[in-house]
C-alpha cells in the first residue's frame, strides 16, 4: 500500500523536476545560441525591406531567416517572354523609401511599370471614376523581382546575416538568467537569440503565435485568382470593375502585359481556374464590358459544361454587340482587350480580413501580413507592410542612436502607438468599400454610382483620394 502511494508521488516529483530543469538540460546538450540584436523571421518583401533598412545600424547584428531558397531568388533571371503572376503594387512614397535604402535599383527596373492613372467602374450602377495624377502614383512589379533586388542589396550589408532554407522548428524564451530574450531554433539545429524578434512571416506567423498575440477578423468566402495576360495594345493604366461577384482588376506590366486579380466565390473560382485558356481570356474581356445578366448567362454555360467552341462563340458574339453599342463609346474607361493568357500562370490565394490585438509583445514586433491582412481591392497589403517597416526602422534607429535597448518596451510601444490605429483605420476603410460594392440592391447600386460620378467631377477630392492611398 505504501509503495502504491509513493510511486505516483515519485513520478510527479520527477516530472516537476523535469519542468524546472528542462532549460538547464537543453542548454547543456545544445550549442549556445548565436546572439543578435534583431532577428527577422520571414524573407518576403516586408522582411527583406526591414533587414535592408537595419543594415545601416552600425555595430548591430541583424539576422534574416527564411525557410525558402533565397539564393535562387537572389540569382533569378527573368523570362524574356512573360511576367510572373505573383505581383505587387507599390506606392510612390514606398518606392522612394526603398530607393533611399538602395533596395530599389538592384531590381530589374525594365520589368517595373510605373503608372499614374486608375479607372474604377461599377457594373451594377454604371458609375465610374477616373483617377489620374500628374506624376507617377504607383508601380507594378513581380514579387520575385522586388525580393531578388532587395537580397542583392542586402549582400552589401556586413552586419546582416541571411539564413536561408532554415525552417523554424521552435521559439522559446530564454530563462531570466540568460536575459529572457527569444530564442529561435531552426531545423538544422542552429539557434538564434534575439534582443528583438520581428515576425515578418505572413498570415500564419509563428512569431505572432509565440508572442501570444490574438487575431480576429472574418473570411470573405472568396479567392483571389491571379494570372498574367497579354494585351492587344500597350497599356499604362490600372482598371478595376466591381462586379456583383467581386472586383476584377487589370494592372499594367511593361510591353503590353498585365497582371490580373479577380475576386471570386469558391464555385466561380473553380470554374474559371479550370476554364480553357482561350475561354478564360474571353471571360476577362467580358468581365470588363458586359452587363451582369450577360455574364451570368455565360457562367451558366460554363457551369453546365458547354464545350470550348460554344463558349468562345457566345463570348465573342456578345463582345461584338457591345462594341457597336453606346456603352463602348467610353473607350477611355475600358482596358485593352486581352489577346491571350500566359500558359499555366493562373494561381490563387484566399481572401481574408485579419486584425491583431497589438503589433508588439515582450521583445517581439510584427510587420506586414503577420500583423494585418486586407482585401487586395485597393492594392494596399504590401504598402501597409512597408509603412510598418518605415516606422519600426525609424524607431529602432533612434533607439540605437540614444543607446536604448532595441527590444525595450518603450521602444516597441512607440512603434505600436504610431502604426496600430492607422492600420486598423485602413483595414476598416477597405472592408467597408468591399461591403458597399458587394451590395446588390438597386437603390444601393444607384447611390454608390451617383457618388462615384459626383466624385469624378471634383478634381480636388480625387487628388486627396490618390494621396490617401498612393503616398
Amino acid at each position: 500500500m505504501r509503495r502504491a502511494v509513493l510511486s505516483p508521488l515519485r513520478t510527479v516529483s520527477w516530472r516537476t523536476l523535469d519542468r524546472a530543469g528542462g532549460w538547464r538540460r537543453r542548454l547543456a546538450t545544445q550549442a549556445a545560441p548565436e546572439l543578435y540584436d534583431v532577428v527577422v523571421v520571414g524573407g518576403g518583401p516586408a522582411g527583406c525591406a526591414l533587414a535592408g533598412a537595419l543594415g545601416s545600424l552600425g555595430g548591430k547584428r541583424i539576422a534574416l531567416v527564411d525557410s525558402g531558397k533565397l539564393g535562387d531568388t537572389r540569382q533569378w533571371e527573368p523570362p524574356g517572354d512573360t511576367y510572373l503572376p505573383r505581383a505587387l503594387q507599390i506606392t510612390e512614397g514606398n518606392k522612394e523609401y526603398l530607393a533611399r535604402l538602395g533596395l530599389w535599383d538592384q531590381c530589374y527596373l525594365d520589368r517595373i511599370q510605373a503608372y499614374s492613372r486608375a479607372v474604377v467602374t461599377d457594373a451594377l450602377g454604371g458609375g465610374a471614376i477616373d483617377l489620374g495624377a500628374e506624376e507617377t502614383a504607383a508601380y507594378m512589379t513581380e514579387t520575385k523581382n522586388l525580393v531578388g533586388g532587395m537580397l542583392r542589396a542586402i549582400d552589401g550589408r556586413r552586419n546582416v546575416s541571411v539564413v536561408e532554407r532554415a525552417r523554424v522548428t521552435g521559439i522559446e524564451r530564454a530563462p531570466a538568467t540568460a536575459a529572457g530574450w527569444p530564442v529561435v531554433t531552426l531545423a538544422n539545429g542552429q539557434r538564434l537569440q534575439a534582443r528583438l524578434l520581428v515576425g515578418a512571416d505572413g498570415a500564419s506567423s509563428r512569431v505572432r503565435k509565440f508572442a501570444g498575440i490574438d487575431t480576429y477578423g472574418s473570411e470573405y468566402a472568396q479567392y483571389g485568382l491571379v494570372a498574367t495576360l497579354c494585351l492587344e495594345e500597350l497599356n499604362r493604366t490600372a482598371f478595376q470593375r466591381f462586379l456583383p461577384s467581386g472586383p476584377v482588376a487589370l494592372l499594367p506590366f511593361p510591353g503590353g502585359f498585365a497582371n490580373l486579380v479577380w475576386s471570386l466565390d469558391a464555385e466561380m473560382f473553380q470554374l474559371l481556374r479550370a476554364a480553357p485558356e482561350a475561354v478564360f481570356a474571353g471571360l476577362v474581356n467580358a468581365a470588363f464590358r458586359l452587363a451582369p445578366a450577360e455574364l451570368r448567362y455565360i457562367y451558366d454555360l460554363l457551369r453546365d459544361g458547354a464545350d470550348e467552341a460554344t463558349l468562345n462563340a457566345e463570348i465573342e458574339w456578345r463582345l461584338d454587340v457591345f462594341a457597336k453599342s453606346a456603352a463602348a463609346a467610353a473607350t477611355a474607361k475600358l482596358p485593352p482587350r486581352v489577346a491571350a493568357i500566359t500558359p499555366k500562370s493562373r494561381t490563387s490565394f484566399p481572401l481574408r480580413l485579419r486584425m491583431v490585438d497589438s503589433l508588439v509583445a515582450d521583445r517581439v514586433a510584427l510587420v506586414g501580413d503577420a500583423g494585418h491582412l486586407v482585401h487586395p481591392l485597393a492594392g494596399q497589403g504590401l504598402n501597409m507592410g512597408l509603412e510598418d517597416v518605415r516606422c519600426l526602422a525609424t524607431h529602432l534607429e533612434l533607439a540605437a542612436a540614444g543607446g536604448e535597448d532595441l527590444g525595450a518596451p518603450a521602444v516597441l510601444e512607440r512603434y505600436n502607438r504610431e502604426r496600430y490605429a492607422r492600420t486598423l483605420a485602413m483595414q476598416g476603410i477597405i472592408d467597408k468599400v468591399w461591403r458597399v460594392f458587394g451590395a446588390r440592391a438597386a437603390p444601393v447600386a444607384a447611390l454608390r454610382s451617383a457618388a462615384m460620378d459626383g466624385l469624378d467631377r471634383l478634381p480636388a477630392l480625387k487628388d486627396r483620394l490618390i494621396g490617401a492611398f498612393m503616398s
